[in-house]
């Protein structure tokens, strides 16, 4: 069995880890990266860099729930590290996953932020907004 290929906790890390999971936009999920955990500085969960929810640690969080700001305790995935989080990222929405059809289908990376938005994957209104801000601001960086 092969070893598994380590990844730095920076946007390239994340870029080389989203490309080698198989997204189409890897600069997008380096953004969700960027915006979900403050670059890499508050995972949500062990190895948890994208807020995903699920059974595994207990955190608080901020969510947007009819209009309104929340502050709440969540459930949230634990993963063995970087890699193996993207990779769980990737294969549930950005390659088509059970009934959803992957954001991997946008024309566009613009296109897949409002995607990620439309079907569901973040409360906050403006997140796709926030995705694109930080791909032109930061795509290509080193940091």
């Amino acid at each position: 069995m092969a070893a598994r290929k380590s990844y730095s906790n920076t946007w390239k890390g994340v870029e080389q880890a989203a490309k080698r999971a198989g997204a189409k936009y890897s600069e997008l999920v380096a953004a969700q990266w960027a915006l979900e955990i403050s670059w890499g500085k508050h995972t949500s969960g062990r190895h948890n860099y994208f807020g995903l929810k699920g059974q595994g640690s207990d955190c608080v969080t901020t969510e947007v729930i009819n209009g309104e700001t929340i502050t709440i305790t969540d459930g949230f995935l634990d993963f063995s590290d970087l890699g193996e989080c993207v990779q769980y990222l990737v294969d549930r929405w950005y390659k088509d996953f059970e009934s959803w059809k992957g954001v991997n289908h946008a024309v566009s990376r613009d296109a897949a932020a409002y995607e990620l938005k439309t079907q569901g994957y973040a409360t906050d209104p403006a997140y796709a907004e926030k995705l694109i801000r930080h791909m032109d601001e930061h795509a290509g960086a080193e940091a």
